[in-house]
């Protein structure tokens, strides 16, 4: 054990030792192992009964190395058959001393003891296929945040992709994963030996594994409560293990791995899926913990001078993604959100309707990532969402596919309400459509109605109201349950 080193090591951050372009391209490399993941898995699950369009999916053919030998002798010549490809080496056994050796370099760079020995397993990309076959399952979590990105616009109606196009596309971009259930380390490659990509994803989810041991991520992950909060409590695993990843490749990279790198995060930002309806704007959500948590954690380590502060971070995590984005305002105020009650809907919508999201919390993330999807002016989306002290929406559906959203944000001050208003004004106009009619146009509310739906902002002091139907007739029942 004399290897590894406990203590905290005063080594510059990330963002001190490395060059702009380096920590772009780590940036791409995440967010291609680790982000598509996710974005995939959100574009994939859409699938419902009532939906139509069907989207087109082009599936990425994984990268091989070598021809697999047929199992069969060929007819043409019995005599001499062609030798099986039979493995008598195990993948791991043979890579074992690449993987003791990263292991130990990513105990020595992130300063963490190991409890116990962590199982290493490879599967190739057909195993993984076969394991998402098996195990793929559309929860109920997954199916409200899907109800909610269609009701933020994100997702259109009527888009579907096949079962089978679906978990090819999620085990395709599945680069490895740690599982905290059974402790093990899994690695997704048609590679014999650790190339880049392996190396990478070997030295990430070693970093789960350290975490684990160290502070439990069932129970971390047991503690969350809205989606607001997930994407901010996420963003210090996988922060840290990004962050993590990142030394381990500048310390551990060549001149020809950065060329190669280099190219693929050329092609970081675009989509393996071409999708009619669906914004990249989902995917931007899925990449926050890793792309927002890494420069979070910098953050902490910056102010601690060590890893000491990040890994209190496990014990007293963000409570919002204001926090992370702004890490100033978690160093000084570790506060959760403010409270923002709603009532309840079911009597003023009636008994056709039910409850699909009772109460949820967006958070300044995905505010700014909303106004940005209609505005498309990123800066002012930011400054919109800037300011956000709390908020709650529920979601209510009926038949049809008919949404009620009902949402309600608390501003540090007034005039931070007075510029959402102002934007969300805006993002109406756009999103009822050139026919769009103006049903109320005030100093202090914005009521439009067009083809997409009925949607008004109020503003009150420090809070604004949004609320958004299928018709006019929709929101004035909403609108009725909060005067």
């Amino acid at each position: 054990m004399s290897a590894f080193r406990h203590s905290e090591a005063k080594r510059q951050p990330l963002s001190l030792r490395m060059k702009p372009w380096q920590w772009a391209i780590i940036i791409g490399e995440a967010a291609l192992l680790f982000g598509v993941l996710g974005a995939s898995v959100w574009l994939l699950l859409i699938n419902g009964p009532a939906m139509q369009q069907v989207v087109q999916v082009a599936t990425p053919t994984p990268t091989v190395t070598h021809t697999p030998t047929p199992s069969v002798w060929p007819t043409d010549s019995p005599s001499t058959p062609t030798p099986v490809n039979t493995r008598v080496v195990s993948r791991v056994s043979a890579n074992q001393e690449t993987i003791d050796k990263i292991e130990q370099q990513i105990v020595a760079v992130r300063s963490l003891r190991p409890g116990a020995a962590v199982p290493v397993e490879f599967l190739t990309r057909s195993e993984m296929l076969d394991n998402a076959r098996r195990q793929y399952q559309a929860d109920t979590r997954v199916l409200q945040e899907l109800a909610l990105y269609r009701a933020l616009g994100l997702i259109q109606p009527g888009t579907l992709v096949d079962p089978e196009t679906r978990v090819q596309m999620v085990a395709s971009n599945i680069a490895g994963f740690y599982d905290p259930k059974d402790k093990h380390l899994y690695v997704v490659s048609d590679l014999e030996n650790l190339g880049t990509d392996e190396k990478v994803t070997l030295a990430h989810e070693y970093t789960h594994a350290l975490q684990d041991q160290q502070f439990d991520l069932s129970k971390y992950q047991d503690r969350i409560q809205t989606t607001d909060a997930y994407l901010a409590m996420m963003s210090v695993p996988e922060g840290d293990a990004t962050v993590v990843m990142s030394l381990y490749l500048y310390g551990n990279t060549t001149a020809s791995d950065w060329d190669y790198l280099a190219y693929r995060a050329a092609f970081s930002d675009q989509s393996v899926i071409t999708a009619t309806g669906v914004s990249t704007r989902v995917s931007e959500i899925t990449y926050f913990p890793y792309i927002q948590g890494a420069q979070f954690v910098t953050a902490l380590w910056l102010d601690g001078k060590s890893w000491a502060e990040v890994n209190h971070a496990y014990a007293d995590p963000p409570k919002s993604t204001s926090q992370v984005m702004h890490p100033s305002r978690y160093l000084t105020n570790h506060s959760g959100p403010v409270p923002v009650p709603l009532p309840d809907l079911g009597k003023a919508l009636g008994k056709d309707w039910s409850s699909a999201i009772k109460a949820d919390t967006l958070g300044e993330f995905i505010t700014s990532v909303y106004l940005d999807e209609f505005l498309h002016d990123p800066q002012r989306a930011e400054r919109a969402a800037e300011g956000w002290s709390g908020d709650s929406y529920t979601l209510w559906q009926a038949s049809g596919e008919r949404q009620a959203f009902a949402w309600q944000i608390a501003w540090d001050t007034p005039r931070d309400a007075d510029e959402l208003f102002d934007a969300y004004s805006d993002l109406l106009r756009k999103r009822s459509g050139e026919a769009g009619t103006v049903e109320r146009e005030d100093a202090d509310l914005t009521w439009y109605s067009g083809d997409a739906g009925s949607g008004l902002v109020r503003r009150t002091s420090d809070r604004t109201l949004v609320l958004w139907g299928p018709d006019r007739a929709t929101v004035e029942k909403l609108l009725t349950a909060f005067k």
